[in-house]
This record gives structure tokens, sequence and C-alpha cells, in this order.
């Protein structure tokens, strides 16, 4: 079904008259406010106060021709031209967003650091946003992962293009527990610099199904399963000291184990 026309011209932020004289101004052309009121019995006065309107939005222009101002719309294929600046201007503010959440997320029971803040995240979506909590600063973050266990694609795309770049520019490395396999060795292999600690564990003696990350007040526990991907966050920093003696616990105790 084709779209309607002033549904579509009012998705891009036009009032009812600023789309009223814009189709007027493509079915005329150029033309001077009082014809163009002439037209569409608009006033005058409204006609130029549009049009200047139009002009800020970027869907018309002015041209002055001895003292006379004549008006006119941009041409339709040039509504491209304004879809990709504000898809631009979305994307940058997405990323903005995405780079401000934590410190926006610091004011959150800024006066109660002793009660949990708990955040469910599901889909490919959430556990995107999970991965990003766990490098938003530069601090050490404790693994204990099921890394060989079926893993979303496009999880795995995500940790290689955005997770391990921005983690190889922090000064603090991270230390993980990981099920040995030829995944977990590719894995460690690529990302080369992120941890200064890995042990790997007998996934038949020791199967995980989850990733647990431990990082300043927070934990997260998540699957990337695709037939379950969803992740808790906790912040609270008496939860994340726990998991961090638990890390030590576990590291020491894989470490002395017979091979």
């Amino acid at each position: 079904m084709m779209p309607d026309i002033q549904s579509f011209l009012k998705s891009l932020g036009l009032t009812k008259k600023e789309r009223e004289l814009y189709l007027a101004s493509l079915k005329y052309g150029p033309q001077t406010a009082s014809t163009l009121a002439q037209k569409t019995g608009i006033a005058r006065s409204t006609v130029n106060f549009v049009f200047n309107e139009l002009i800020k939005k970027g869907f018309a222009s002015k041209n002055i021709e001895e003292k006379t101002t004549y008006f006119s719309a941009i041409q339709p294929e040039l509504i491209e031209y304004i879809l990709l600046k504000k898809a631009a201007k979305t994307k940058k503010l997405i990323q903005d967003y995405k780079e401000l959440l934590p410190s926006l997320e610091d004011f959150q029971n800024t006066f109660s650091t002793t009660t949990p803040t708990t955040r469910y995240f599901e889909g490919i979506e959430g556990i995107r946003r999970l991965i990003d909590d766990n490098c938003r600063k530069d601090e050490t973050v404790l693994f204990i992962s099921g890394h060989n266990n079926m893993m979303d694609p496009r999880v795995q795309k995500y940790i290689t293009d955005i997770y391990i770049p921005i983690s190889k520019k922090h000064k603090n490395k991270n230390k993980m527990i990981i099920q040995d396999g030829e995944q977990a060795r590719a894995f460690a292999k690529k990302a080369e610099g992120v941890y200064d600690e890995i042990t790997f564990i007998d996934p038949e003696k020791y199967p995980l199904s989850i990733t647990t990350a431990i990082y300043g007040d927070r934990i997260s526990l998540s699957s990337s399963n695709p037939k379950d991907m969803s992740g808790i966050l906790i912040k609270n920093q008496l939860v994340a000291n726990h998991m961090r003696t638990i890390f030590n616990i576990l590291k020491e105790h894989f470490q002395n184990e017979t091979p």
C-alpha cells in the first residue's frame, strides 16, 4: 500500500500549513507570498512566516529578483538528503547516548549504595548493552565464561568489532576463567591485549552455560545462546565484592588443580 503523502510529510516534522504550502509550491513553482496566498486561501503574512519555517527545516528556499521575493519548495528527490541528515544525527545521538549511559546510571541510587539495583536484558540488543557495560570503564573485569557453548554469530561479531577494540585500549587488563576448547583458544588469541590472565578449565568436568562478569560495583550474568538470549545486571558493591572473592577462590583452585 502506497504511503499517504500528508502522513509522510507529517512524519518529517511538517505542520499542517507547512505541508499545504510545500505541496502548493511544488504544484505552482516559485511564487510570491501574495500569489500563494491567493491560490491557497492562507493569509499572506502566514505564508511568509510558514515559508521561513520551511526554509529553516530545509524544505524550501527563497530568491529575490528586482526587490520581489519568490518562494519555492525543494525538489522531492532532495528530501532523501534531509532523511540522510536526520539519520546521521540520530546515529550520533545513539552513540552519544551509549557513551553517556554509564554516567547517567551513576546518578541512580547515589545515596543508596547498599541497595541492589537489578536490570533484566533480553534479545540481541540486550546482550549488546551488557557487553557495552562490561567495557564501559577502564577497570579490570573478571569473567567466568562458558565461551564454547553455542553463541549467536551476531554476538560473536559484536565482541570482535566493539568489545575487543575498546578493551584493548584500557590500561587495566581483564582476567578470565573459561571452558577450554577450540573456540575458547581462538577467542583468547583474537583478544590478546585484553586479558593478562586466562585460566582454561575442563568443560566436561565444569560445564558452564552462561558468562559471569564482575567489575566495579556490578556483576552481569548473560546467555548468548540463540535459544535463550538474556541477561541480568546487578549493581551493588557488596554483591560485586562477594563475587570477586569467589572468582579468586576458583582461580586459585583451577591453577593448583592437577592436569
